[in-house]
C-alpha cells in the first residue's frame, strides 16, 4: 500500500519546463496546475502592481483584443514561489501592471478553469504550453505572458532549465538570469 501511494504521489508531482516555446517535457521546472504537490505564490504586505483576475478575465485580453502581461500562477506552486517576487520587482521597475490569474486554490484542490475555459484560451497561448507525461497540452506554472492586441508576443513558463524547485531555491546566479528573461519581456509590454 505504502508503494502504491508513493507511485500515486510521485505521478501527481509538479512537473515543470523553462522556455520561451513548447515543447513535450517531463523535467522538474514548473507546476502542472493539475497536480497535487504543494508549495506558490505567498502573500505579501508590499506594495504590488499585481492585479487578481479571473480566467474568464485572461480570456477576454484574447477574445477582446486586449494588450497587457498575465502571468498564471497559485500559490502551492514551489516554482511560483521563487518566480513572482522577482516578476514583482521587475514590474515595478518597469512601470507594468500584472494581471494575476490565479489557477488553484491554496490547498490545490480547486482549479480556478474549467474545460471550456481551457479550450476557449489553448488556440491562443498553445505555443506556452506544454505536454504532461500522458501528451496532453496542459498549462504550467508560472506562466507569464505579454499579449499585445489579443495575441501572444513572447512568454515564459517555469523558471530555469537548471532550477528544480523541489529539490533546492534558486541561486543568485540564477535570480539575476531569471530577471533578466523577465526585463526583456516587460520590454516588450512597453
Amino acid at each position: 500500500m505504502k508503494k502504491f501511494l508513493l507511485i500515486l504521489l510521485s505521478l501527481t508531482l509538479c512537473a515543470c519546463q523553462t522556455q520561451t516555446k513548447s515543447t513535450t517535457s517531463t523535467s522538474k521546472k514548473a507546476c502542472d496546475v493539475t497536480s497535487e504537490e504543494k508549495t506558490c505564490n505567498t502573500k505579501d504586505d508590499t506594495k504590488t502592481n499585481f492585479n487578481e483576475i479571473s480566467f474568464d478575465e485572461a480570456i477576454q485580453y484574447f477574445t477582446q483584443e486586449k494588450s497587457g502581461v498575465l502571468y498564471f500562477g497559485f500559490s502551492s506552486c514551489p516554482w511560483c514561489k521563487e518566480a513572482k517576487p522577482i516578476l514583482k520587482k521587475v514590474a515595478k521597475e518597469n512601470g507594468i501592471d500584472i494581471q494575476y490569474v490565479k489557477v488553484r486554490d491554496e490547498e490545490k484542490k480547486v482549479v480556478f478553469y474549467t474545460d471550456e475555459q481551457k479550450a476557449i484560451i489553448e488556440p491562443y497561448i498553445q505555443d506556452y504550453m506544454s505536454n504532461n507525461d500522458e501528451g496532453i497540452l496542459t498549462l504550467y506554472v508560472p506562466l507569464v505572458l505579454v499579449v499585445k492586441d489579443g495575441k501572444v508576443i513572447d512568454g515564459h513558463e517555469g523558471t530555469l532549465e537548471s532550477h528544480d524547485a523541489t529539490e533546492r531555491k534558486m541561486t543568485n546566479d540564477e535570480k539575476e538570469q531569471l530577471t533578466k528573461i523577465y526585463t526583456k519581456l516587460m520590454s516588450e509590454a512597453n
